[in-house]
């Protein structure tokens, strides 16, 4: 008998398939991983949690929970780390917040300085500012050629597109995931040498403890060059260094 279903049909009813059967799995680790959370088994939480963002898609929260354990474990580095993975997926957690400060404080690293960009980001709702100005934007541009010989109406039509478009572009510098995206976590317990050259008989500058942060510039094998917290530069191995937000 012929087989009448078309093709984009099936491939749909296999996707949902697919998804039906990945979705319990993609579940399970979550709660499974909270579950051992407050049974007070962290390091298996830990490694469910991190199951979970394997396959699931990463939140403020589970980044949070996966701090928590971190901190209970006794690593402040590793919480340090995921604290601003929350904060990053989510400026206005203030928990989170908190939580880093104390976690960076643990590690001897001084806090974060807080720039305008930081601050709106704390304040407002950068997703929803985003749809605004793009709303905004399309807007005018609609009114702008439907109205085009009304001065008054070219003229609203003219301030929505501005309007639209500063706030575009005002979401996307205050966005933690396109400010920090060059930004690397030092994760090594021995911490991170900084040298004035790649190569390996170099002179070391200084050594970065635990917890830092630093911004990749340009990489060269397995040397990085790079700012680092106080704004000097230079190069160090990219051993020990783990990427602020976590590469796909």
């Amino acid at each position: 008998m012929p087989n009448k279903i078309p093709s984009p049909l099936r491939n749909a009813v296999a996707a949902l398939i697919l998804l039906s059967s990945t979705f319990p799995a993609w579940c399970d680790d979550l709660s499974e991983a909270r579950s051992r959370a407050t049974n007070g088994e962290h390091a298996e939480a830990i490694r469910l949690y991190d199951r979970h963002l394997q396959t699931g898609r990463p939140s403020a929260s589970v980044y949070f929970e996966i701090g928590e354990c971190a901190i209970k474990s006794a690593n402040p580095t590793a919480a340090a780390l995921n604290f601003r993975r929350a904060l990053i997926l989510d400026p206005r957690f203030e928990a989170a917040r908190k939580a880093l400060a104390e976690a960076n404080l643990a590690l001897g690293i001084p806090p974060d300085p807080v720039g305008w960009k930081a601050t709106i980001a704390s304040k407002l709702p950068l997703d929803a500012l985003l749809i605004t100005g793009v709303v905004l934007f399309w807007l005018g541009l609609f009114f702008a050629v439907l109205c085009f010989r009304v001065r008054a109406r070219l003229l609203a039509s003219v301030f929505l597109i501005l309007s639209g478009g500063t706030l575009i572009v005002l979401a996307w510098l205050c966005d933690p995931r396109v400010e920090f995206r060059r930004q690397s976590y030092v994760v090594s317990p021995t911490g991170c040498g900084v040298f004035n050259a790649p190569v390996d008989n170099s002179e070391k500058l200084t050594k970065l403890a635990p917890g830092s942060v630093v911004t990749v510039i340009s990489e060269r094998g397995r040397w990085i060059y790079g700012q680092l917290p106080g704004g000097a530069r230079g190069w160090f191995l990219n051993e020990g260094l783990e990427s602020v937000i976590p590469r796909t």
